[in-house]
């Protein structure tokens, strides 16, 4: 997703341009695609799963660096990976009578909304990291947020 806002649409002849970055109301929408797809994350992906989806997918890391970064193997990130993209192609879109995020699990979101929004890789990573750490010590980062 960061990837393609940085990138120019093509437009059509006869189709209005897309809005641009600094427009309010396609800022608003960008933060709630990265909301929903973050919940989704936190929703059905262990802290492991979701630190492997970001860094490989979003962010473009090798599954060593990643493995390096969490202190663990390439064959585990690996893993980790194949199972967070199954998980989240078997995820349906949040419906009307999901519950709510919890109060812990929306401030984990809304760290990583403003890390995604702010294009700050360096806080986003660390993010990541801190969640993971804290996970498999026994707590959430969600919890010292």
């Amino acid at each position: 997703m960061l990837r393609a806002r940085s990138r120019p649409q093509p437009v059509a002849a006869g189709e209005e341009p897309a809005p641009a970055e600094d427009d309010p109301a396609e800022l608003a929408a960008v933060r709630e695609t990265v909301l929903l797809a973050v919940a989704a994350t936190l929703r059905h992906l262990t802290p492991r799963q979701r630190a492997a989806l970001l860094l490989c997918e979003v962010l473009r890391w090798r599954a060593s660096e990643v493995a390096a970064l969490l202190g663990t193997t390439v064959a585990a990130v690996t893993s980790a990976l194949q199972r967070a993209r199954a998980a989240i192609a078997a995820t349906e879109l949040p419906a009307e009578g999901d519950p709510p995020l919890d109060l812990v699990e929306r401030r984990l979101l809304n760290r990583y909304a403003t890390a995604f929004e702010r294009d700050d890789v360096d806080r986003l990573v660390a993010l990541i990291h801190e969640d993971v750490a804290l996970s498999g010590a026994g707590g959430t980062l969600a919890g010292a947020a």
